[in-house]
């Protein structure tokens, strides 16, 4: 990444994370802070883990960690962004977000509605981890989790340069984006092939924070031909690629 100082990386979340930040001398502090929020962020939400936070609400009202009602307020950021195609309950009660509230750390569930935050966790993690990392250090720190991209602090010269590309053979393009931005690429494309009925093999999307970057793209790829004018209207830049590697673009993309 031009502009950017140095760079660490590791696998976590069964994905790959990437650490950046504009002053050398705070690399390692950047990474140890960055492992431990997302040390954090596994025992908040991870389903899959029998004593995560997320397992302790019950119906009625709950007193949850400051990180939990983070993590809950941008997954409900998401539904509503999307209308509720990327929500923050289980598959049986997909409906039922609006329900749900948060009031600082106090989160009010209705009776028979399950909590899943695996949808936004990832790209939340990514918003948080930059920022606060950012704040703590005084410099610019960009943080990647697998597609989804966060940055945060004073912006390098040339802005973070973002390359963005699925698979190796893909059309691909580098964008400039400022601290404080996100970037985000949903696909189609399954390990070995993308998936023939959908019009869309990527979008990748550009906003003001990654949580929002994910949801929308996510939501786009899945969406077929009304893609195009639901992100215009969202006023937000995206790239789509459709399966015959063509390549459109909406409200000004970054280069």
């Amino acid at each position: 990444m031009t502009g950017a100082r140095s760079a660490t990386e590791w696998s976590t979340w069964g994905g790959h994370v990437r650490v950046v930040v504009t002053d050398p001398a705070a690399l390692d502090s950047a990474a140890n802070l960055v492992r431990g929020y997302l040390a954090a962020a596994d025992a908040a939400v991870n389903r899959e883990r029998s004593d995560a936070e997320i397992h302790s609400l019950r119906h009625g009202k709950n007193t949850v960690t400051p990180l939990f009602a983070r993590f809950l307020t941008d997954a409900l950021s998401a539904a509503r962004i999307t209308d509720g195609k990327l929500g923050p309950t289980s598959a049986s009660t997909t409906h039922s977000w609006r329900t749900v509230g948060v009031d600082g750390t106090e989160v009010t569930l209705p009776e028979g509605v399950q909590l899943d935050l695996t949808a936004t966790a990832r790209a939340s993690s990514a918003d948080h981890c930059a920022s606060t990392t950012a704040e703590l250090l005084s410099c610019g720190v960009l943080v990647a989790l697998g597609g989804d991209i966060a940055t945060a602090g004073p912006t390098p010269p040339g802005g973070w340069q973002i390359q963005v590309q699925d698979l190796p053979g893909d059309p691909t393009c580098q964008v400039s984006i400022p601290s404080g931005a996100g970037v985000a690429t949903a696909s189609t494309v399954k390990p070995l092939r993308p998936d023939p009925m959908a019009l869309w093999r990527t979008v990748s999307v550009v906003a003001d924070c990654c949580t929002t970057t994910h949801a929308t793209s996510t939501a786009a790829v899945a969406m077929g031909g009304g893609a195009v004018s639901w992100l215009a209207e969202l006023k937000l830049p995206a790239r789509l690629v459709d399966q015959e590697f063509r390549v459109s673009t909406v409200n000004g993309w970054p280069h």
